[in-house]
């Protein structure tokens, strides 16, 4: 048996006998767990990457869907300037119509995708398709004009509704 005098004097004969490296063991197990941490990070980026590319689907059909009843204010405050009734052009919306920022006029819906062109507006007549459509109806309420704007993309949908009120002859 050895006391720890002949341990130390043991130790001083061979001072690297007890200071070995690594197994092959220690090394494929800490590969191993440097592997499960990277791939990790990597499906947290993919996650995030898909999550965000959602998030930025939803907030341009959100905005496409807000210019939908903005499209359909102007046509009204425009009736307004020209002293007609307001509703001119407004009424054979139920069943759905389309229109975009160059248009002046609301036409039917033909179930299209916006184009998007190289200024990045979204239109039917230039660019290249987008992943959107835009659906506007519009039903009279009384005195009230109840206005939805639906885009829809990818098995989702945004929806707008507004009514609008003849406020200028009230």
């Amino acid at each position: 048996m050895l006391n720890k005098k002949t341990i130390f004097t043991f130790s001083k004969r061979n001072p690297h006998k007890f200071l070995t490296g690594f197994t092959l063991l220690e090394i494929i197990i800490a590969m191993f767990v440097f592997f499960i941490g990277i791939m990790g990070i990597f499906s947290l980026l993919t996650a995030t990457m898909r999550s965000t590319k959602g998030v930025v689907d939803n907030f341009k059909a959100s905005q496409l869907s807000q210019e939908g009843l903005e499209l359909v204010r102007n046509i009204r405050d425009k009736n307004w300037l020209f002293y007609q009734d307001w509703r001119t052009g407004l009424g054979s919306c139920a069943s759905g119509c389309e229109m975009d920022y160059n248009d002046t006029d609301l036409s039917n819906w033909l179930n299209r995708n916006l184009k998007i062109d190289s200024n990045g507006f979204y239109n039917y007549e230039t660019g290249t398709n987008s992943l959107f459509k835009r659906k506007i109806t519009i039903s009279q309420d009384g005195d009230t004009l109840k206005v939805k704007s639906e885009v829809s993309w990818q098995n989702e949908t945004f929806t707008t509704i507004d009514t609008l009120y003849d406020w200028y002859n009230q």
